[in-house]
């Protein structure tokens, strides 16, 4: 025997390696825009998660905006001159090119200096102003505030002004300087939560920088006015010493002419007349008499203490003439003559140097009053009437994005979190295989009093059937029936039902419904008159004789004892199943080494006289993940369907599945999705096999499907 279904497609998404190099440039720009219309898929499906970060964003904006302090802005500005030469001063030069904007940034840098604004916080204003130091704001919400011991008085209350060089650096922070553009024009604004201190410490930025300009240039002015007057009092003092020292010498210099002039005279007479002539004998002694004179003069001038520092100097040249006349009378003409050019030079020099200092001090005193200030208060700050901060629009739109962003964010972490199947798209994406069939999650109603006295009556045996099998009077009708009706039919359009007789149904891990999808696909089957035969396979934990209400030992044989040899096939069956044309094998007694009794040999042969006898014959087997025993039965069958329960398997474990069966090269005919809820956010992803609601046997209850084992499987 041949399994028909056998295969080695390898589906499309089961593993994350990458094609690229099997497929053109074509391919893979539709696989990359299947992906991102997949992912846009994902994120519409998980909307909630979206509109949920959307509504946080909102109300967090909401809420930052109630609790976040109003802040004002008031803004004043300054007029930045050209410092320019003074009125009378020749070769000033500037201090600065105030045209240049790094001129005007310096400005603005040397106006939020610590000392300028520790002037500003000891202003007797600004100190006072009412809510100068901003309150706390405490993000907590009022109601919670006793929690935290927090009073409401206590957030409310305002602080006193901290010390100068603490409210100095807090007045930093609320400045901002800027320079207005194609301008000389500097904008001091202040940031306060309170109007009137925004108001006033922007004013008095201004005053105070106007002020200490006033007082630089003013203590510039001073400080070389008293330069000029030390300058001019040492000129004086020296040009006084010198002028005292010359006037000590008038007489000897003048009784030195004097002696000049007598000596011409007495040259002219020795070229006329004889020594022993009486007017040459008189003006000689008229001449000895002039040189007494003059080394008298010269005696007292030498000794008198307004030039002493000098003759003390020169007492040797002095002392080197001795007592000849001549010697003194020349060392007396070169001492004084030479002394009273000095002295005379000096007195000049100095003179000059006094009218000089006269002049620029005559000078200071003319620019002091006509010099102008280098900036003035172009306009003062106005009372700001609304706050500038926070901007209402713009927290909103802000939040809105940020909450918009965190919601996407959001869904693509659940996205990625997820590991459950959810719904027909992701299972077909997964497993790369057709879906059969999609069955919901069965909700029943109890039927009514009166329903239940109008029905028919059943045997004995339907009544112990498990409520899940739905091919009885009571629900047959339903929507959750005809789900199993679209399931035999996409099995019988597998091929010809004659040569494809075997279903077999599994799953990957236990309590994926397969037991409860195989007798109702039994069922389905033996509503059109077909001889079906309902086998359980899974010999470790068998279920089939839970579903339709026995015990495991109800009936003496099964596959056990068949597959054993110990017992025909034909003993094996249960016929009295509640339903004519359906007969059952149990899976009997339990087996010590059921992979060794589902050997393929015997399994053959057992599978070939149930196809001779039955029209169809369903496989209940076992996981496929937890034991090998159906991969071995798997390549004896016709059609291998795969059930998948929704949100409850891992797609891991599906993935894991279909790898071993390509392995073996038994891939499933199809995939039966069992289990799954319809969602709205996810309707277009089950391919419209609909929301089924429940019917209209009364109030609504659902089923689980339980581990595997249970009395739900």
């Amino acid at each position: 025997m041949s399994a028909s279904h056998r295969s080695r497609r390898p589906p499309s998404d089961i593993d994350d390696f990458d094609d690229e190099e099997f497929m053109d440039s074509g391919s893979s720009r539709q696989a990359g825009q299947e992906k991102m219309k997949q992912l846009a898929m994902d994120l519409l499906g998980r909307w909630h998660w979206i509109a949920l970060g959307l509504v946080l964003g909102v109300l967090g904006g909401a809420y930052y905006l109630s609790k976040a302090p109003k802040i004002y802005r008031a803004q004043a500005s300054l007029l930045i001159k050209q410092q320019t030469s003074s009125v009378m001063a020749r070769d000033q030069v500037d201090d600065m090119d105030m045209r240049s904007i790094e001129a005007l940034n310096t400005v603005a840098e040397r106006i939020t200096r610590p000392e300028m604004l520790q002037n500003v916080a000891k202003r007797p204003d600004v100190r006072g102003l009412p809510g100068l130091v901003p309150r706390e704001t405490i993000w907590l919400p009022d109601w919670s505030l006793p929690w935290f011991g927090i009073s409401k008085e206590k957030s409310e209350a305002r602080q006193p002004a901290p010390p100068p060089e603490s409210l100095a650096g807090m007045i930093a922070n609320w400045t901002q300087i800027s320079v207005r553009r194609g301008t000389r024009l500097l904008d001091v604004a202040i940031s306060h939560p309170s109007p009137e201190a925004a108001k006033t410490i922007a004013d008095a930025i201004c005053i105070e920088y106007q002020n200490e300009l006033k007082g630089s240039r003013k203590g510039g002015r001073d400080s070389s006015l008293e330069i000029l007057v030390e300058s001019s009092e040492s000129a004086r003092k020296q040009l006084q010493t010198a002028q005292t020292a010359l006037a000590s010498y008038q007489r000897a210099l003048a009784t030195l002419k004097d002696l000049e002039t007598r000596e011409t005279a007495v040259i002219e007479l020795k070229r006329r007349y004889l020594p022993k002539h009486p007017k040459m004998m008189a003006a000689m002694a008229e001449l000895a008499a002039f040189q007494q004179k003059f080394l008298s003069e010269f005696d007292a001038a030498r000794n008198s203490s307004a030039d002493r520092e000098y003759w003390d100097s020169h007492a040797g040249d002095w002392k080197e003439a001795g007592d000849d006349l001549n010697a003194q009378l020349l060392t007396a003409r070169r001492l004084l003559l030479a002394r009273g050019n000095v002295l005379e030079s000096e007195i000049a020099s100095q003179s000059s140097v006094f009218n000089s200092i006269l002049t620029r001090m005559q000078e200071s005193d003319i620019n002091g009053q006509s010099d102008d200030s280098e900036m003035e208060i172009n306009s003062a700050a106005q009372l700001p009437g609304l706050p500038v901060s926070p901007a209402p629009t713009k927290v909103m739109g802000m939040a809105t994005f940020g909450g918009l962003a965190f919601g996407v964010l959001l869904a693509l972490l659940f996205s990625r979190l997820d590991n459950k199947i959810h719904t027909v798209a992701q299972v077909e994406r997964e497993t790369g295989l057709p879906t059969l069939a999609a069955i919901s999650q069965i909700q029943l109603k109890p039927a009514s009093r009166k329903a239940k006295a109008d029905a028919e009556p059943v045997s004995e045996a339907r009544k112990n059937w498990h409520p899940m099998l739905l091919f009885r009077e009571e629900t047959s009708t339903t929507t959750y029936a005809e789900m199993f009706r679209v399931l035999r039919a996409s099995v019988s359009l597998l091929g010809d039902e004659k040569k494809r007789k075997i279903t077999l149904f599994s799953s990957a891990l236990p309590g994926e419904g397969k037991t409860l999808v195989s007798g109702n696909f039994a069922l389905a089957a033996a509503q059109q008159g077909k001889r079906v035969l309902l086998i359980d396979l899974d010999l470790r934990k068998p279920a089939v004789h839970k579903v339709f209400g026995f015990k495991r030992d109800s009936h003496p044989h099964g596959v056990t004892e068949v597959l054993a040899g110990q017992v025909t096939f034909d003993e094996g069956l249960l016929k009295d199943s509640g339903d004519e044309h359906l007969h059952l094998m149990l899976s009997g007694k339990p087996a010590p080494n059921p992979g060794e009794l589902l050997s393929a040999s015997g399994l053959e042969k057992f599978l070939e006289t149930a196809t001779e006898l039955y029209d169809l014959v369903v496989l209940d087997s076992a996981p496929l993940l937890p034991v090998p025993d159906t991969r071995i039965v798997a390549s004896l069958v016709d059609n291998f369907c795969l059930v998948v329960r929704g949100d409850f398997v891992s797609k891991g474990a599906v993935r894991r599945v279909i790898s071993l069966l390509d392995h073996d090269q038994n891939l499933p005919s199809g995939i039966v999705f069992n289990g799954f809820s319809e969602k709205r956010r996810l309707i277009g992803q089950n391919y419209s096999y609909g929301n089924y609601q429940t019917n209209r046997y009364g109030r609504a209850y659902r089923y689980g499907y339980g581990a595997y084992g249970s009395d739900e499987d």
